[in-house]
């Protein structure tokens, strides 16, 4: 056998192999495309289409971590001083629909205590969970007697005289003119508490009661707003006054009390408000990443607290602030004042 033999012997078997292997040749299939996350501006920073819906997604939430020296809430606390570390998770969604958007919102928060007395503990609450739309929300949020009227002042220590409930689960409507007239009006969960000192949801059909009113012109606002516990079958109205004067913005606000403690007139630790209660803000602006406030808070019963900070963001999404409040009780339960200093840190993202 020559090599011009060899040659031709062996390209004949390659094209007998060839034509076996293209018989039995599989195809590869066409890739899927790919679905890319679409970002959705309709509702604001942060939302981004869930993929294969037309429902946006904003996730977001903060970390935390404070130190402090003794409680402004409660008296001769100086023992020693108290660390928390928090994390919250924020998940928000919206939608279009015919009737306006629908809306929900996820807060959940997890607390983990350090303190000199009583040791290390974790606690996980949900803060927020509710449903929105055309006005309307149902579900867990903050009473409306305290977000209508924007809480206090930017401080941490705010409500040391406090200005109302937080998380409750409700059913409002809100009602907006788009010219800087708002009202709003609330069912809200009456909590009872029976004879064992346990907190009874709905002990009976008839909820508390939360109705308000607000107008903004240019720098100015004024909100109104009034609840009615049924339970102990008193309530309490609380006005606010709002200015922005360039970098310097201020509130004052005040609220009467029609009797006793109740879901609106809570008072603070040691005794309620008597018959009113009073709170002024003033916060300034020195810079883009640095601000002050100041709050003086007092009640017909004679508790003052006061309180100032700094807040510095050194970089975007982190906060530093230093805080101290001063609360002084002069009753016939209590005389006596207490002094607090903390430290904080955020994440937000």
């Amino acid at each position: 056998m020559n090599i011009k033999s060899l040659l031709l012997g062996s390209a004949a078997a390659l094209a007998v192999v060839s034509g076996a292997q293209a018989a039995d040749a599989v195809v590869a299939a066409e890739p899927e495309p790919m679905e890319y996350v679409k970002v959705c501006d309709a509702f604001g920073t942060g939302y981004f289409y869930i993929p294969g819906t037309e429902t946006c997604l904003k996730v977001g939430g903060r970390v935390r971590f404070d130190v402090q020296a003794a409680d402004s809430y409660s008296v001769k606390s100086q023992e020693g001083y108290n660390t928390r570390s928090r994390g919250e998770i924020y998940m928000d969604s919206a939608s279009d629909t015919e009737y306006g958007a629908l809306k929900t919102q996820f807060i959940g928060r997890f607390d983990f205590d350090g303190t000199y007395n009583d040791g290390q503990h974790t606690t996980t609450k949900l803060i927020a969970a509710n449903i929105s739309m055309a006005g309307f929300q149902v579900g867990l949020a903050d009473s409306v007697y305290s977000s209508f009227t924007n809480y206090a002042g930017d401080i941490i220590n705010d409500d040391v005289i406090s200005y109302g409930g937080f998380e409750v689960n409700q059913i409002n409507y809100t009602y907006d003119s788009g010219t800087g007239f708002k009202a709003v009006v609330a069912v809200e969960a009456d909590d009872t508490t029976n004879a064992a000192g346990k907190v009874v949801n709905g002990k009976d059909y008839v909820p508390n009661v939360v109705a308000g009113a607000g107008y903004t012109m240019g720098s100015f606002g004024v909100t109104v707003v009034g609840g009615y516990d049924e339970r102990v079958e008193e309530g309490a109205v609380k006005a606010r006054l709002d200015g922005n004067f360039g970098a310097v913005s201020a509130f004052v606000m005040g609220a009467w009390n029609s009797g006793g403690v109740n879901a609106y007139a809570p008072g603070d630790q040691v005794v309620g408000w008597g018959d009113w209660a009073a709170w002024a803000g003033v916060g300034y602006k020195a810079a883009d990443n640095l601000a002050a406030n100041l709050q003086v808070a007092g009640t017909d019963n004679d508790t003052f607290a006061a309180a100032a900070n700094l807040k510095w963001n050194p970089v975007s999404g982190l906060l530093i602030m230093p805080e101290v409040t001063y609360t002084k009780w002069d009753n016939k339960v209590v005389d006596n004042d207490q002094w607090n200093g903390m430290l904080r840190f955020e994440r937000t993202f």
